[in-house]
């Protein structure tokens, strides 16, 4: 169903501000997440919020899916990227390394499958089998944003 110009629906469920949107390539799935710590999987046929994934200790920034896996990544300002199975609600994953908000983030089908920015002036490569860091890029003078 295409609409050009027009609202085709509002979607009402955080409790304060929305710090990023990523929708599913494979499924008809939305995902939000916000300063309220909540990251919610919303149904685009249904309407509706389907699954909640909880974790987080305080706001989410970013967040991206994993291009051929059925993997959420989350990261905010409790300074870890969370890998979630969308369809489980799971956190399968703690990637911990940064000392600050993790600002930004993405995914890739080749290694390293994530990539994550802080706050921290760093820039992390993530192996995803192990769950550690493959790389860390240093040498920004400020936060890493993008």
């Amino acid at each position: 169903r295409r609409v050009h110009g027009e609202l085709w629906v509002t979607l009402t469920g955080h409790i304060s501000a929305i710090r990023g949107l990523t929708v599913s390539p494979r499924h008809p799935y939305l995902f939000s997440c916000g300063e309220d710590k909540m990251v919610k999987c919303w149904d685009l046929e249904q309407n509706k919020v389907v699954r909640q994934y909880h974790g987080h200790l305080s706001g989410v920034y970013c967040m991206a899916m994993h291009p051929d896996l059925d993997l959420l990544v989350t990261g905010g300002r409790d300074a870890v990227a969370r890998v979630w199975d969308i369809r489980t609600k799971a956190e399968v994953m703690c990637l911990q390394g940064h000392g600050h908000t993790v600002c930004a983030l993405g995914t890739q089908a080749a290694e390293p499958q994530v990539v994550t920015s802080s706050v921290d002036c760093t820039v992390r490569l993530w192996d995803l089998r192990k769950g550690s860091t493959r790389t860390t890029l240093t040498h920004h003078k400020k936060s890493v944003r993008a």
